[in-house]
């Protein structure tokens, strides 16, 4: 632990924030402090750092929706969190686990304290990935074990554990517990610390010193009602990854739970990718190598011009296959994400409407009978209260058409040919991309005769987001798009044009080119075309695109309007 780790401090308090840097300064690590969230995303796009560490109650962005937008980054997502808050509600703790923190501590906790926890997490993702290979860890069928010496505790935590779809075993000492995972596999182990013959502590040594990566377990959390720090600290030593109070409540036992899950898991996830993308560099480091050395035999004989170019068309069908594989992978990673986002929020959202409508329907109900009896002033205030609830209905229903809308953005991934309402889809795109536009942007939409469509309806989407994204992009300052829909013949045209500074005609043959890309360095990786070309050729369509210099710029997708046909005969 004597690496210089870079530590980001998120922290609006001068005050606070200078504590923390000196305090972390003199363990040997860099930091670095910023006041705001946006200022700290805007950093992450230069370096990443080891952990960050952020306040629950920040200017503008707050901390746990700071959590979020790092875990949908596919770059930021590994980051170690640590959620602090000197003022906040009962469930903060909750709702920064949930949010996507590694963990969670007050801010009247001891530096000693933070000290342990930052180590901890460090420590974590240092560790080797050592987690079963399933596709839907850890969400799912987490396998667990609790030891503990008391039949009620273990009666009460296993029941609550079950009740939250985990697979959970019980032992009733360290010995019993060591034995069973020898032969078998955990991905969370909980132990009680205080227990008779061998306590928790020399548990979690004896786990730490396990050479088989196959029955290690993921994580070790202890258990205890002890609150002494010097416990705590023997704890972490001993390889714990985390520390549990018995008197927690059961939501913050199961978040904190799923936190550790959560982050072996992207440890995992990161693995995974980085040996496929070194895989994939290496075969195409191969065909390039492969591809030279013909080019250096060609001059022996004419036969062997044919032999480089055929490596040459095999290496660019090579990079094709990589680009969408890292594409799909990225739309798939946020799909889930997404989708998780819209069921948090659709739980809360359906209780509050539910309960909005008992009350409004309570108000009017009473209503005739309190008129009568009510002041002047009182029937204002009580006029004013039913115009309010309206308000408040009508504000919850638009939360209620983000919530669908992101569960369709969620299914970016799907694989299957279905029939479309072309006009929703591009309804949702522009509701996604409406932060770009900030008020600058007009929209007009021109939808004529049938608007659905039988297509990838997740690959369509990709279509639309990339060229209206591209749209915003080219409009400087206050400008217009217009997108309609129409069918001609044998088939269906998408038109999205724009009123931006267009496409000059020296580089327009270019632009579904992998990798060509006119934006600044950082801000485009030249694939959203090249895409979006090959899903329309994939419907057996075209994209056309017709633009001036300074005149805007018009793209044209047809799709054939029988594909439906074509796929049952």
């Amino acid at each position: 632990m004597n690496r210089a780790y870079r530590i980001v401090v998120v922290e609006d308090s001068e005050t606070q924030a200078f504590k923390l840097r000196l305090l972390l300064e003199e363990q040997g690590w860099q930091v670095t402090v910023s006041g705001t969230a946006e200022g700290a995303l805007v950093a992450l796009n230069d370096s990443l750092p080891d952990l960050i560490l952020v306040d629950y109650n920040l200017p503008g962005m707050r901390g746990d929706d700071f959590c979020r937008r790092i875990r949908m980054n596919l770059n930021t997502r590994g980051i170690p969190l640590l959620m602090m808050t000197g003022s906040a509600p009962e469930t903060a703790e909750i709702n920064s686990l949930d949010s996507g923190a590694d963990d969670y501590i007050t801010k009247f906790e001891s530096p000693e304290i933070l000290l342990l926890r930052i180590r901890s997490l460090l420590r974590q993702t240092s560790a080797p990935a050592v987690t079963a290979n399933r596709s839907d860890f850890p969400f799912q069928r987490v396998r667990m074990l609790v030891i503990d010496d008391s039949p009620t505790y273990l009666a009460f935590v296993g029941d609550a554990l079950k009740s939250q779809g985990y697979e959970v075993e019980i032992a009733t000492s360290g010995a019993d517990g060591l034995a069973r995972i020898e032969i078998q596999e955990f991905d969370c182990v909980l132990v009680d610390l205080i227990m008779p013959e061998m306590d928790g502590i020399e548990v979690c040594c004896r786990i730490a010193a396990m050479k088989s990566a196959k029955n290690r377990p993921q994580t070790v959390i202890i258990l205890t009602g002890s609150e002494d720090k010097n416990d705590i600290n023997r704890g972490f030593e001993a390889g714990a990854d985390d520390y549990i109070s018995k008197s927690s409540d059961l939501a913050v036992l199961r978040a904190r739970i799923q936190a550790l899950m959560r982050r072996r898991f992207f440890q995992d996830e990161d693995g995974r990718i980085s040996e496929e993308l070194e895989a994939k560099e290496l075969e195409i480091r191969n065909a390039r190598a492969g591809r030279e050395l013909a080019e250096a035999r060609a001059t022996l004989a004419d036969e062997l011009v044919q032999v480089n170019q055929d490596l040459q068309e095999a290496n660019r069908k090579l990079k094709e296959t990589q680009t969408q594989l890292i594409q799909n992978e990225k739309m798939a990673s946020l799909g889930q994400l997404v989708a998780g986002i819209a069921h948090e929020i659709n739980n809360p959202l359906a209780f509050v409407l539910n309960n909005l409508f008992i009350v409004e329907s309570a108000l009017e109900a009473l209503y005739p009978e309190i008129e009568p009896h009510l002041s002047e002033p009182s029937l204002k205030k009580l006029g004013k209260t039913r115009a309010r609830l309206g308000e408040m209905r009508e504000g919850l229903d638009r939360v209620k058409a983000l919530v669908l809308d992101l569960r369709t953005f969620s299914r970016l991934d799907e694989a299957e040919f279905k029939t479309v309402d072309v006009g929703d889809t591009i309804d949702t795109v522009l509701l996604l991309l409406k932060h770009k536009m900030n008020g600058r942007v007009h929209v007009d939409k021109h939808y004529t005769g049938e608007r659905t469509l039988y297509c990838y309806p997740g690959k369509l989407h990709q279509v639309l987001m990339n060229l209206v994204a591209n749209a915003i992009d080219a409009i400087d300052g206050d400008g217009k798009i217009a997108i309609a829909t129409s069918r001609t013949g044998q088939f269906f045209l998408i038109s999205v044009s724009d009123s931006g500074t267009g496409i000059p005609e020296a580089i327009r043959s270019k632009i579904f080119d992998p990798f060509f890309t006119t934006k600044p360095l950082g801000q485009g990786t030249g694939l959203g075309l090249a895409i979006s070309y090959g899903i329309v050729q994939d419907h057996g369509g075209s994209i056309e695109v017709k633009s001036e210099k300074g005149a805007g710029t018009e793209f044209i997708i047809k799709i054939p309007v029988d594909l439906e046909l074509q796929k049952t005969t």
